[in-house]
């Protein structure tokens, strides 16, 4: 894979960055400004598709049941909070003829397994009459996403990062297509009347949502993910894995009203899983 730097933490690679190379990084955009380089904005697709706070309830020490995520989340321990998280993953070609009006996201980002709100960004790819569609996107939840476009395609692979800046207050949320080198930045405040707490670092897919609820979960076959780093406000680095004291591992498995929709696998050296699709609601 092509050594390629998100704009957001310009001075370090996200590829096999560590979290002490980002709090070193450049200076983000300026606050509500995006730097795009090629990705350009883009209309949201039919259906307004947008993130869903995932109503968990805890399974076991570590697992948790959604609606409509599923992947791994590193929650924080009581008195702590998370300021980092990054993952890759590839953009996964949905198979329209399955599931021919139907959404997912794949994402990494701070907040929303047990708080009000997310910072995120990532991918959603679609099916609207059987046509398949990809975008870019971010979002500070519970404001609406911010959609992007270029050349984007199934089988790219992509690097995200989300990272919260103490000194300003702000989110910095950088999103990069590693095989085109398109990339976007921005920084960002807590949503108007929001409490962003940093109370949890995830990587997920997801089913998102519209004003009814919830949409169809697209075929995307398997999502991998790799490279997954999560940091605290302490300092303390790590992957997804528990860290004694500062965070703790969740599991998260989609399930709707049918059964199963999207399990992940198990947690290889902390940063890396896969998510299967095995059903649209």
């Amino acid at each position: 894979m092509k050594r390629t730097c998100l704009a957001v933490v310009a001075a370090a690679c996200l590829i096999g960055a560590t979290a002490a190379s980002v709090s070193a990084s450049t200076p983000a955009p300026a606050p509500g400004k995006v730097s795009v380089h090629l990705l350009r904005p883009a209309k949201a697709p039919s259906g307004a598709p947008r993130t869903a706070l995932p109503r968990p309830a805890r399974a076991g020490n570590a697992a948790v049941t959604s609606g409509n995520w599923s992947g791994y989340a590193a929650t924080a321990c009581g008195s702590c909070h998370l300021r980092y998280v990054q993952a890759q993953f590839n953009m996964a070609s949905v198979n329209c003829t399955a599931t021919p009006d139907a959404f997912v996201s794949h994402w990494a980002g701070l907040d929303g397994l047990f708080t009000g709100t997310v910072e995120q960004t990532g991918v959603l790819a679609y099916c609207s009459g059987g046509a398949p569609g990809y975008l870019a996107w971010y979002e500070m939840y519970p404001d609406p996403p911010v959609y992007f476009t270029g050349d984007i395609a199934p089988g790219d692979a992509f690097a995200a990062a989300v990272y919260f800046n103490q000194g300003t207050g702000r989110w910095q949320l950088g999103l990069t297509d590693v095989t085109t080198g398109a990339s976007l930045a921005t920084a960002q405040a807590c949503p108007a009347g929001a409490s962003c707490q940093d109370r949890s670092a995830e990587v997920i897919t997801e089913a998102p949502s519209d004003a009814s609820g919830v949409l169809p979960l697209a075929d995307f076959g398997v999502e991998n993910y790799t490279g997954a780093a999560v940091t605290s406000y302490n300092g303390t680095r790590g992957t997804l894995a528990s860290q004694a004291g500062v965070w703790t591992q969740n599991s998260v498995t989609m399930a709707g009203a049918s059964g199963v929709l999207a399990v992940p696998s198990g947690l290889q050296g902390g940063q890396a899983f896969s998510v299967a699709w095995h059903a649209a609601s």
